[in-house]
């Protein structure tokens, strides 16, 4: 038989092919792997970052979901507040109310500044829950038996509602619990001139209690919280001098006001309103607190909005150069904006955030003091050095909430002249004289010519020229 054929010897290397051939697919295997491996990291990063995108979206929608299910229709800042003040008696009186309310509707008019809490610290409502206020009667006088209706009805109009809260000037707590009250050095109850006690502005129960009175402002609905009387007693300096503070440990009246102000913001912080203060018109032009704790520098980067009251009768003969301050409306209010707005941007520039600034005006006669009968044209005058000044809010104080003989001066709502202007009515054309600004401006102006004449005088520094390889050459 014939046998088969033997097969000629494989090579070596033929019987390593398979091996090669597996390790080759192998490596392209771990190669595509690590691409996909790659790919796969790649994409979750991607989508990582989308899902932290989303994440933070949904919470942010949340976040405003429940603000407005817990807030409902609150009404929003304007970006210019122009509003009249509004007292609690005013609030309460629905014939009253409702004529303010048609002034807003006809006119430029879109705020109103309401009493919570009056300056002889009666509360303006009487459904408090805040047992301080039930304990010493707070509510047992109140101007309006529907003001939660009422901030119902200004939300449906569009008008910004602003709680005013009396803070320090608080005679009823004082009164009722003396151991928050300013003492005297023989170590009675101190009084002021008019024989008012003060609550002790360095103790946190007094504190609370007005943050509390500013909650349940806010559950009403009001849009903003404004401080006003955030301060230390102004009177004489015997007055003065006779005042103890239980609790003050060396603080200054100025850091404690300010640090009223942003213990307020933290406790109301929940609510997402602006927290404002008044302060004396005479503060934008005054170097230090003028002892009653306020000063603008400690005030204007804590407090959203500051609101200075710079009513021309508040000013006395000789300030800002004017014999008569009352009978120059525009002068007083523009150089005490003008100096108001300069201190604000010296702030801003040294990195710190700062509030809004907005004048209280003078709607009244201030018949005290002289025979100026104030008017349409008064009025006005203060609100164009307002807008002179580089600022867009204002509000107007008359105490009685009195302002029909000022309607002449106010704007329509759709933004036409004020039936003043359409009558001829021309603004002042005059400049604050940068000698009657406050002396923090002046020295600033001082300090810039300084630097300004540094510069010209030094001599001018050696030019460096830079050879070209033509100069080096010659050529």
């Amino acid at each position: 038989m014939t046998p088969f054929p033997r097969r000629a010897a494989t090579p070596a290397w033929f019987l390593l092919l398979p091996l090669l051939f597996a390790l080759g697919l192998a490596g392209c295997e771990n190669t595509d792997a690590r691409a996909v491996k790659a790919f796969a990291a790649d994409t979750e990063a991607v989508d990582s970052a989308e899902v932290a995108r989303r994440a933070a979206e949904q919470a942010r929608e949340d976040s405003i979901a429940a603000w407005k299910a817990r807030f409902g229709n609150r009404v929003a800042r304007p970006d210019s507040v122009r509003a009249l003040y509004v007292n609690a008696w005013a609030a309460g009186s629905r014939s009253r109310i409702g004529e303010l309310i048609r002034v807003a509707r006809e006119t430029e008019i879109n705020a109103f500044v309401i009493d919570i809490k009056e300056s002889d610290t009666y509360l303006a409502y009487d459904s408090t829950g805040i047992a301080l206020a039930r304990e010493i009667g707070a509510h047992e006088r109140p101007a309006s038996k529907w003001l939660p209706q009422l901030v119902q009805q200004l939300q449906e109009e569009g008008i910004y509602p602003i709680a005013r809260i009396v803070v320090f000037k608080d005679r009823m707590l004082a009164e009722k619990r003396p151991d928050l009250a300013i003492r005297h050095v023989n170590g009675g109850i101190w009084k002021d001139q008019k024989g008012k006690p003060w609550v002790n502005p360095y103790n946190r129960t007094v504190w609370d209690y007005n943050i509390d009175i500013a909650r349940e402002a806010l559950d009403m609905g009001f849009s903003e919280v404004q401080w006003d009387y955030v301060r230390f007693p102004d009177v004489v300096a015997s007055l003065r001098q006779a005042m103890v503070f239980p609790g003050a440990e060396g603080k200054s009246m100025e850091d404690n006001i300010r640090d009223f102000i942003v213990y307020s913001k933290e406790q109301l912080r929940d609510y997402q309103v602006p927290v404002t203060a008044d302060i004396f018109g005479q503060v934008t032009h005054m170097d230090g607190d003028s002892g009653i704790g306020q000063q603008w520098e400690k005030l204007i980067d804590v407090a959203d909005v500051v609101l200075p009251m710079v009513y021309p009768s508040h000013y006395y003969t000789g300030f800002y150069g004017f014999s008569h301050p009352n009978a120059n409306p525009y002068e007083i209010v523009r150089v005490s904006m003008q100096e108001a707005a300069e201190r604000t941007e010296y702030v801003r520039q040294e990195g710190k955030p700062v509030g809004e600034v907005m004048p209280w005006l003078q709607a009244f006669s201030a018949t005290w003091m002289d025979n100026i009968t104030y008017g349409a044209p008064h009025v006005r005058q203060q609100i164009q050095a307002t807008y002179d000044s580089g600022l867009k809010s204002w509000v107007l104080w008359n105490p009685g909430s009195k302002y029909e003989i000022y309607y002449p001066a106010l704007r329509g709502a759709d933004g036409s002249l004020s039936p003043l202007e359409r009558g001829g009515w021309k603004p002042l054309a005059w400049q604050p004289p940068r000698s009657r600004l406050s002396p923090v401006v002046r020295r600033r102006d001082a300090a810039e010519r300084a630097l300004l004449a540094a510069d010209t005088l030094a001599p001018p520094a050696p030019s460096v020229v830079t050879p070209t390889p033509a100069m080096r050459t010659g050529g």
